[in-house]
């Protein structure tokens, strides 16, 4: 069946707007899907036979394609135009940042559930709470964290024994991600376990691997909620392995940086033969687009390690390889500056917390922005009429 609504939203289009909350209210609806009637047209669509005869669905039945889109965008128009509200599926959100706001919108949305003739499952209803479990999350006035309960989850988990034990607990690890620095470079050694004809032996690195991740994801800070009116930062780096960024915002008056989210992704084996410059360019152009719902229509800046990109990126008069110059074309509906800073000032810097061989990193990026600089300066001297005359008769 063709889709034609827009699509579910996600938890980070809903918590832009919790910004600010203090108070919270979950309502779930009872069998959601069953409280909308399909009109007689549609009905026929979700015909199905059985021994007696053929039967047909007179609401909006589980199991259709498209029927999370269908609830979604029916609930979404009747709950438009009230104040701080939101929903995803059949969950639906009212906040405040006081108690009297909160009330106010909760009796709002509760008329309008009233008046479209949708019942609510008061078991699964909390109302007026400090913290919010939503998708695997925790809201609160302080901003989000990773549900203590898939935490657990994790850090009680036996020690993989298969392959698709592997990928099971990245699964579980990956859903947590945002809150984990530098995950793709830190799951590397147990991705390598899920490659195709790899031979499952469990290493002692694996075993690192499995305790650090695990190690990682209980001391998982408190993320701050994205804020428009902040100063913006997105700093990047890229290794070997993988590519990482961090999305931040600096608090007025004191400047302290406060983090949004963590971001990363291993690369692809073709990738891994980029040279440095270009991995270092896939970063930057990857994260801005992982971070478009934050970035787009605002002045951030881009802080990366790697000098040459300020250059490439910074005056857009530079010369770059025909991959490099293809990902400026997808940057250019961002508004951006691009700083350099060094690695020992680098928070997304992989190395400083992963070093493979700090001496041949070193050296491999001098190499790497000297061969740029003579790229980027270098203009050839153009030979004279003589020069060619003589060469032709030798």
């Amino acid at each position: 069946m063709p889709d034609t609504t827009p699509p579910i939203p996600t938890v980070n289009d809903v918590s832009f707007a919790f910004n600010g909350a203090q108070y919270f209210t979950k309502l779930d609806l009872s069998q959601a899907y069953h409280q909308l009637v399909l009109d007689q047209e549609s009905r026929f669509i979700t015909m199905f036979s059985t021994h007696v005869g053929l039967y047909c669905y007179k609401r909006l039945n589980y199991g259709t394609n498209v029927s999370a889109e269908i609830f979604q965008h029916v609930l979404q128009t009747k709950l438009k135009g009230l104040n701080r509200v939101k929903n995803i599926a059949d969950d639906i959100i009212v906040f405040g940042k006081t108690r009297a706001e909160h009330d106010q919108n909760l009796d709002k949305c509760l008329a309008r559930l009233s008046n479209s003739g949708l019942k609510l499952n008061r078991g699964k209803c909390t109302f007026l709470k400090d913290k919010l479990e939503f998708f695997g999350q925790i809201f609160s006035r302080e901003g989000t964290r990773p549900d203590p309960k898939r935490v657990n989850d994790l850090l009680n988990a036996p020690q993989p024994s298969s392959v698709s034990e592997v990928r099971s607990l990245l699964g579980m690890a990956n859903y947590s991600s945002k809150y984990i620095r530098d995950f793709a470079t830190l799951t590397a050694p147990l991705r390598e376990l899920t490659k195709k004809n790899a031979r499952f032996t469990w290493l002692p690195k694996h075993q690192a691997c499995f305790d650090k991740l695990k190690a990682t994801l209980a001391s998982a800070p408190c993320m701050s909620y994205f804020a428009k009116d902040k100063e913006t930062l997105v700093i990047v780096d890229a290794s070997p392995v993988g590519i990482s960024a961090i999305l931040s915002q600096q608090e007025p008056g004191t400047n302290d940086p406060k983090i949004v989210a963590y971001a990363s992704r291993s690369l692809t084996d073709t990738e891994t033969r980029y040279s440095q410059t270009e991995k270092e360019a896939l970063a930057i152009v990857w994260s801005v687009e992982h971070f478009h719902l934050f970035l787009y229509g605002s002045q951030f800046t881009l802080v990366t390690d790697h000098k040459p990109l300020e250059v490439i990126y910074g005056s857009r008069k530079a010369k770059a390889s025909a991959r490099i110059e293809r990902w400026i074309l997808r940057l250019q509906p961002y508004s951006f500056k691009t700083v350099y800073q060094s690695d020992a000032n680098n928070p997304a810097d992989y190395l400083s917390r992963h070093p493979i061989n700090p001496n041949s990193r070193k050296e491999e990026k001098m190499t790497e922005e000297y061969i740029n600089f003579i790229v980027l300066n270098a203009v050839p001297r153009a030979m004279t009429l003589d020069e060619i005359i003589k060469a032709r008769v030798r």
